[in-house]
């Protein structure tokens, strides 16, 4: 073997990346942020990861412009993926599912004709809801092609439970590693902050509801990119809360770090674990949240957050004020919170993963090829 032949394993992974700062038509959702901790974290596990990016800004577009977008997207991805496979020993995928029924299977197909493994990470939380309300081909050509990837990673317990007769299929959840700016302890609720894209299945009806008759030293501060559906006269004149715009990635662990509680009651259809409670967590903060999705799996109740029925900005309320009125609870919630979060973070998870792929590419390199593994 010559020292040309031995090199790390090289991935094709096929994920949006955030390039640009956050604006309302370039949302920085969980999927890009996901997909940019992942390169660097293959990256420092002496993998060669080579990006097709899959990101478009299709919010807040006209419909056919959004539609456009996609086509153009699924061209670009797929005229990306014939030249570049035959350089990697491996490919990796990150999709919602709502998207998985085309890319996926397109994907599945063409690392079958190539003889390359898949490796296919479902984000979010609902993609059982969109696997049971295929119709009879649509269910045949999802088992037949990407659920029968080499590994099939979903962001839940749930969805890993439900699919717990398929070997392939792994547990992997959204995970944060932040470094968390210093601040003296908390020992109370004063300064309350919603972060989220304004989608009003997020939650912002019952967050801005359940602040409004707060004592006057609470103040609830709003960030996120605006949506097609976002009420912003529900700011109009409420006497607790400010919208403050979009955040850059980059800036919400500071932000977070300056208040004392994240308030997010969604009910958004494919919830998973979002990363704004990971970093909640991990800066020390806990969370009133709706008991919806992933968020009921991540939220200990009374450890980490108080969890809530949907869509009730009477019991959001019920529970600030219960910190308002406890807080050793409080106090207590913080710590969990830190506990919570510090079990999120990358490293272990991604060394799992990391060997995990070491395996399958094993397998594709070519007789007589040496490779050093991480």
């Amino acid at each position: 073997m010559t020292g040309k032949e031995s090199r790390a394993p090289s991935i094709l992974l096929i994920a949006p990346i955030q390039k640009t700062g956050a604006s309302d038509t370039n949302v920085v959702g969980g999927n890009k942020v996901m997909a940019d901790e992942q390169v660097r974290e293959l990256e420092a596990r002496g993998f060669e990861v080579d990006v097709i990016d899959t990101s478009g800004a299709v919010t807040n577009l006209p419909t056919w412009k959004i539609r456009a977008h996609r086509l153009a997207r699924f061209l670009r991805v797929a005229w990306g993926a014939a030249r570049k496979i035959w350089h990697s020993d491996g490919v990796f995928l990150i999709i919602a599912p709502y998207s998985a029924l085309s890319l996926a299977s397109f994907m599945w197909v063409v690392c079958k004709m190539t003889r390359r493994p898949l490796a296919l990470r479902l984000t979010g939380g609902d993609m059982m809801l969109d696997y049971l309300g295929y119709g009879a081909f649509a269910r045949w050509l999802t088992d037949r092609t990407y659920m029968r990837s080499s590994l099939v990673y979903v962001e839940t317990q749930y969805l890993h439970r439900n699919f717990d007769n398929r070997d392939n299929f792994k547990w992997f959840p959204n995970t944060r590693d932040i470094e968390v700016p210093a601040r003296a302890g908390r020992d109370r609720v004063e300064k309350l902050i919603f972060v989220a894209r304004l989608d009003m299945d997020k939650g912002l009806t019952e967050a801005l509801a359940a602040c409004r008759h707060l004592p006057e030293n609470c103040h609830l501060n709003v960030f996120g990119p605006g949506m097609s559906d976002t009420d912003f006269s529900l700011f109009e004149d409420h006497p607790r809360a400010t919208y403050g715009g979009v955040l850059d990635p980059a800036e919400i662990p500071r932000v977070l770090s300056e208040h004392d509680l994240l308030v997010y009651p969604s009910y958004y259809r494919s919830e998973g674990y979002p990363g704004a409670i990971l970093e909640a967590f991990q800066c020390g903060l806990p969370v009133v949240a709706a008991r919806w999705g992933g968020v009921a799996e991540l939220v200990e109740h009374e450890d980490s957050g108080l969890l809530v029925e949907p869509r009730s900005a009477a019991e959001v309320e019920a529970a600030i004020r219960r910190l308002l009125d406890e807080p050793d609870l409080y106090r207590q919630l913080c710590e969990g919170a830190r506990r919570r979060g510090a079990h999120f973070r990358s490293a272990d998870w991604y060394d799992r993963v990391a060997a995990e792929l070491c395996n399958l590419c094993r397998k594709q390199i070519p007789h007589g090829r040496l490779v050093k593994w991480p």
